[in-house]
């Protein structure tokens, strides 16, 4: 059910009984941006914490999975490259039951040498480790309406296939705020543009919104595949001519198929869970179930769900369960960008 609302929410789903559901929930949204607005104004009256260093947040326009997370890898190394040390804030969503956050334990094995602190508070996160870490720059995730922290440059990532959905609030839409709220952002980074998505109007619209912000291109790339228990790390023609299926619990399910698709391999089923799941015993029962009756010996899945399954090692006896590491590779900006992030990180 879950899944059925995402979809008419994000412009997937337009049947007759969908556009019924979208309309029902329209009310709710025009109560839902009445919300934003006060919420907004109270900051504004109760003020902003300066953190003692720059504030880079990387946040999007909607729910689901826009490209945080890799823009948030793929700045922290070039920062650290540049020989800039960076914090990363990340809320760190947690299941029910779980004591563990994919996104932070995913983090912390691409990032390994770069600190994550972990929590909604971010301004309790930086005081906490204010004169105990070194510290140049704090990279903000999911924070373009984090109002209590104030933001030295504003990043905004937008889904280059899908950018705003069915184009209305929660919970009609997948939309946190109207379009109008672009207007404080700095940057903007489209994703996922190599779908063949056609940029064009969705960068004349960003122009129109908003004229000074800096407009970049990026797209994902990965050139291998690894296998989850033991690490082997195959290159990308692994997957090719492969019977196999996949399963995924993130934001944008459908790039993730995509991949799969590209890869050459057969691709027989793919198991969609929403995005953050906690899987159990019975999840991964019925997976390996299908895949022993239909013969696959290869199973794939993504980082973010990756990090979540070496407890269940045993169940795939015969199964290599792999997973595919994806960067952000950024086509159009990345000069600029860097003289904006320069320029904030010397101040």
């Amino acid at each position: 059910m879950k899944r059925y609302l995402l979809n008419i929410m994000k412009g997937q789903d337009t049947s007759f009984i969908a556009l019924v559901i979208m309309y029902l929930l329209v009310p709710w949204s025009m109560l839902y941006r009445l919300g934003v607005f006060f919420h907004r104004i109270y900051f504004r009256l109760k003020g902003t914490y300066h953190a003692p260093k720059p504030v880079i947040s990387i946040g999007n326009l909607t729910v689901g999975g826009s490209g945080k997370t890799p823009l948030v890898v793929w700045l922290a190394r070039k920062l650290q490259d540049k020989g800039f040390k960076s914090i990363i804030l990340i809320r760190g969503y947690m299941p029910k039951k779980s004591k563990h956050s994919d996104e932070v334990d995913m983090l912390n094995e691409q990032i390994p040498f770069i600190p994550v602190l972990a929590g909604s508070d971010r301004i309790k996160s930086i005081k906490e480790v204010e004169g105990n870490l070194p510290v140049d720059v704090y990279i903000c995730d999911d924070a373009f309406q984090h109002w209590p922290l104030y933001r030295d440059l504003n990043i905004v990532t937008i889904d280059a296939a899908n950018p705003f959905g069915n184009g209305y609030l929660l919970p009609a839409g997948i939309l946190r705020e109207g379009k109008s709220a672009l207007k404080r952002a700095d940057v903007f980074i489209l994703t996922k543009t190599q779908g063949g998505s056609n940029t064009d109007n969705l960068v004349s619209l960003l122009k129109k919104i908003n004229p000074r912000a800096l407009i970049m291109e990026s797209r994902y790339k990965s050139a291998c595949c690894v296998e989850l228990f033991d690490g082997v790390v195959f290159d990308e023609n692994f997957l090719k001519e492969k019977r196999i299926a996949g399963f995924c619990a993130i934001g944008d399910p459908v790039s993730f198929q995509s991949s799969l698709k590209n890869s050459g391999a057969e691709l027989l089923k793919t198991f969609v869970y929403m995005d953050h799941h906690l899987y159990r015993k019975k999840d991964i029962e019925v997976m390996v179930a299908f895949c022993r009756a239909q013969g696959i010996t290869v199973m794939v899945t993504t980082h973010k769900d990756a990090v979540k399954l070496r407890k269940f090692k045993d169940f795939f006896s015969g199964i290599q369960l792999t997973y595919i590491p994806i960067q952000l590779e950024v086509t159009k900006g990345a000069d600029e960008f860097f003289e904006k992030i320069i320029s904030i990180c010397t101040r």
